[in-house]
């Protein structure tokens, strides 16, 4: 018989137990609904691209010769040149080359992260060749339509002409609703893709979607969990697909190239595993495709129409180029602590000549570009100090203005540069015709409207009377990614103007110099680009990393940014050594930089053009080489390291401008698939006689380097390591201060190296 009065606890406790974990259940699904609802979209959501079968007539098969080119047409497109190592272009056998669609988009802005979503409201798939005819200048012209699921066509030409020795210009032309137009290249399944300007994700792209849209780069990209909490708190995170500098330039592992040339917003899909595909946002397209042997001759045909840029002049090379900030005296005890050091000064770079303001997470430059005599009493004194002493003074700007920073600068007695350019009409609107203001990392600013020609000129005139007016010999040119989506300008709508606004920004920057006098002898680093930008951008570097190791937006994400820009054909790239971002957060804690991540990123950076500090976001947080002696000891060993490699960039710089970009190792040898493999993605080469392994991992004091073929000399230790039969691994010590640095046996910069490391012993010997 069952006892009713028994004891009951145990159901109680069960029930207790039951209602807690429901509690918990509970708790968590809210959260994460919150969560989920709080997280911006993804930064890149694209539609596929329509695929289909192609059907040629029979009067438009055949054979042609297009310049030194041979075009086939049959169950697919070939097309081959006698100094091209494969194909320089095949598409798949019976499938359609060319589709079409029409796009649906969905673009915000958070903060300069231009979040790209797009659907296919209606898509042609199915592509039918008609006819082929050749023109009176050769060009070879194929036509026909495309079909779709609707029983709708679109008419289509392809335009394949030489536009130079070993470069057929193909022109892709559409006719009906179409705006998106997708064109496809064969690729075999272990054909290495890699380019497209500032990417970080990998090496090798192949397995990936590439938008090409300059926007910011956000931090911590992927790194977790900063970039959860980032995004959670302030949608600013980003991820491995947005970048400041995009180019459609790339090379294959078979030293094939097929390129976009145009400025409208483009993606290339590189996840099928026998194909590429570019997309890109409108009716017409141009592209060019490189016929060479090696991965290098394909960039240099690429260049002759994208260009490139030449060397930065002799002094911004010739040592450190020093960030610091503070005001007058701040600069002159930071200086001391530095020459103290017995670094090589080339310049220092003073951020915040305007003054600053607190933008939340940092400190930022006033934006109005005129200089805080306040901040910098004596500033044309300690100019012409520093110039006594073979040291040059560079600044800072960007391409907008702030409200508040301008009315500061009235208040000094300078000139409102937001007033002026607002009276004038060059600064962006919203619909209701008012200026368009913007947050700009916690700063508000309207953008100044550079597809205005008129007020492009003005801004090259302001930035040379006002920052080369105060005796700069050069400065960074921040930010250039473009206006807002929705901006209202005299040459349309913002988005429009995206991909191009880069060039335009360096445009004006160059005209500055120009009308400044300063020319060549000038120097003006940039960090937004396009296609173009190889060319019209002087020097580029790779924005702002986070001062920490991660190869997602850290240490290890500089030298994929450095080795993706240089198969762009991008050569004079920098970076900021120690990572410019600086962060405090619940959870996650203080990001900032220590004296250990300094000097790696200091020795990653030995082989780049220029030698670059940046005293961050958070100065007072961060470690600075400026205000410890210690630190500064070691910065200064690297900087006349860097300096010392100076006879040999002369050398590489003679034979061509593309030769001095710090390149992946497999770049400069393609034949030794060893390297294509991965174990060298953490190297750079420079030239045929330097290879550098630098440390990417907190703690380490040894590395393990994948060296070319040959024998390559330890510049600390002397040893010999390395064989002429092929590729070679070594394991090295690499304490701080002494990377993982190669060169080859018997060349010029092995004995320049041996006599530097003998002068820093007899250094270190004397005291």
């Amino acid at each position: 018989m069952i006892d009713d009065d028994g004891p009951r606890r145990p159901h109680f406790g069960r029930r207790v137990g039951l209602s807690l974990l429901a509690l918990v259940v509970a708790v968590v699904v809210v959260v994460a609904i919150v969560v989920a609802v709080r997280l911006p979209r993804a930064s890149t959501d694209l539609a596929d691209p329509p695929r289909g079968a192609l059907a040629v007539s029979s009067a438009a098969r055949g054979e042609w010769a297009v310049g030194g080119f041979t075009v086939t047409l049959g169950p697919r497109l070939r097309v081959v040149h006698p100094d091209a190592a494969a194909p320089a272009w095949e598409t798949p056998q019976g499938e359609a080359f060319l589709t079409a669609g029409l796009g649906d988009p969905w673009i915000v802005d958070d903060a300069g992260i231009v979040r790209l979503n797009d659907r296919l409201s209606q898509a042609w798939g199915d592509q039918r060749v008609e006819s082929a005819a050749v023109e009176a200048d050769g060009a070879l012209v194929l036509s026909g339509t495309l079909s779709g699921d609707d029983d709708t066509t679109v008419g289509w030409q392809l335009r394949l002409a030489e536009g130079a020795a070993g470069r057929l210009d193909v022109s892709a032309t559409l006719t009906g609703r179409a705006d998106r137009l997708y064109l496809a290249a064969r690729l075999d399944a272990a054909e290495g893709v890699h380019g497209f300007g500032a990417q970080s994700a990998a090496w090798n792209l192949r397995g990936r979607r590439i938008p090409l849209l300059p926007r910011e780069q956000g931090v911590g990209r992927g790194e977790q969990p900063l970039s959860f909490y980032m995004d959670v708190t302030a949608d600013a995170a980003g991820d491995q697909d947005t970048s400041w500098f995009v180019s459609g330039v790339n090379v294959t592992d078979r030293a094939r190239s097929l390129a976009y040339r145009g400025d409208a917003i483009s993606s290339v899909d590189l996840r099928p595993d026998d194909r590429m595909i570019w997309e890109v946002w409108a009716d017409a397209a141009d592209f060019s495709i490189a016929a060479a042997a090696t991965p290098l001759g394909a960039l240099s045909i690429q260049a002759e129409w994208a260009g490139v840029a030449a060397p930065p002049p002799a002094w911004a090379s010739s040592g450190l180029i020093a960030g610091l900030q503070g005001g007058t005296s701040a600069l002159r005890e930071k200086i001391a602590t530095l020459q103290a050091a017995a670094a090589p000064l080339s310049a220092v770079w003073v951020q915040d000549w305007t003054g600053v303001q607190d933008a939340g997470t940092g400190v930022r430059p006033r934006a109005n570009w005129t200089l805080d005599a306040q901040r910098y009493a004596g500033w044309d004194e300690l100019v012409a100090e520093l110039a006594g002493q073979g040291i040059r003074v560079l600044t800072y700007v960007a391409p907008w203005l702030s409200a508040d920073a301008g009315a500061a600068a009235a208040g000094r007695g300078d000139r409102d540069l937001y007033a002026e350019a607002a009276d004038a009409g060059y600064l962006a609107r919203d619909d209701d015709g008012a200026v368009l203001a913007t947050d700009q990392g916690g700063v508000t600013v309207a953008s100044v409207d550079l597809s205005n020609p008129e007020a492009r000129e003005w801004l090259a005139q302001v930035i040379a009377a006002q920052v080369a007016g105060v005796g700069a010999s050069g400065w960074m040119a921040d930010a250039g990614e473009g206006p807002p989506p929705e901006a209202r300008l005299q040459g349309g709508v913002g988005i429009d103007w995206r991909v191009r606004w880069p060039v335009l920004w360096q445009q004006v920057n160059a005209r500055a110099l120009e009308i400044s006098g300063l020319g060549a002898e000038g120097f003006v680093w940039h960090r937004s680009g396009g296609t173009d930008s190889a060319g019209a951008a002087d020097a580029v570097w790779l924005g702002d990393q986070t001062q920490d190791w991660s190869a997602e937006d850290g240490l290890r994400s500089a030298l994929s940014l450095t080795q993706s820009l240089s198969a762009s054909g991008v050569a004079q790239v920098h970076g900021d050594i120690g990572g410019s971002t600086s962060i405090d957060l619940p959870i996650v804690g203080d990001v900032a930089r220590d004296d250990e991540l300094v000097v790696r990123w200091a020795e990653a950076s030995l082989l780049q053009p220029v030698f670059r500090t940046t005293e961050g976001t958070r100065p007072d947080a961060a470690a600075q080489p400026a205000e410890d002696s210690r630190l500064a000891r070691q910065i200064a060993k690297l900087a006349r390291l860097f300096a010392a490699l100076g006879p040999e960039r002369a050398r590489l710089a003679a034979q061509g401008p593309l030769r001095t970009a710090p390149q992946h190792p497999w770049i400069l040898n393609p034949a030794e698939r060893l390297l294509s493999t991965g174990s060298a993605d953490d190297e750079l080469q420079l030239g045929a006689d330097i290879v550098l392994a630098p440390v990417v991992e907190r703690g380490a004091e040894a590395v393990a380097a994948t060296l070319p073929p040959g024998r390559w000399k330890h510049v600390w230790s002397g040893a010999m390591y390395g064989s002429e039969a092929g590729v070679s691994q070594a394991l090295v010590g690499a304490e701080p201060g002494e990377p993982a640095l190669f060169v080859r046996d018997g060349s010029p910069v092995a004995d320049e190296l041996s006599a530097y490391v003998a002068a820093e012993k007899a250094l270190e010997a004397g005291g």
